[in-house]
């Protein structure tokens, strides 16, 4: 049970650290990192006929686990709807950029023929259309 938490909290580590990585960009020298504060390096090995279907080998359960885990702050909730991944969290629908970021973490973790959705307690937003007018 350990080892399939750790995977599943791997998952969402390198999903937000693909995230942080695109929001940052390339906008100037970086002061050199503190080695000992760096997060570190995962290795995908290749999946065993028992392992999940996405990263680290990870299945649908463990994978919506750690994105809870990784949105608590938010109050973060995941379900599956089908093939759609469904976060609910703290905030508002109507906002400039509602779900964007939500969004940018689920598109690095989830396979292409899986639907994402970030619920708020006003209304959900589709990750489909907000990552095409982000």
């Amino acid at each position: 049970m350990r080892a399939r938490l750790v995977r599943a909290g791997a998952v969402v580590w390198a999903g937000l650290l693909v995230t942080a990585g695109a929001a940052c960009g390339s906008g100037g020298d970086a002061p050199d990192a503190d080695p000992a504060t760096e997060p570190p390096v995962l290795e995908q090995t290749s999946p065993s006929s028992d392992s999940g279907d996405y990263a680290f080998g990870t299945d649908r359960d463990q994978l919506a686990e750690a994105v809870e885990g990784a949105f608590s702050t938010q109050n973060g909730t995941a379900r599956w709807e089908g093939d759609t991944l469904v976060l609910s969290v703290d905030g508002d629908a109507g906002g400039p950029i509602a779900g964007f970021t939500e969004c940018r973490v689920l598109d690095g973790l989830l396979q292409k023929g899986d639907a994402k959705v970030v619920e708020f307690p006003n209304g959900r937003v589709d990750c489909a259309e907000a990552l095409s007018t982000g």
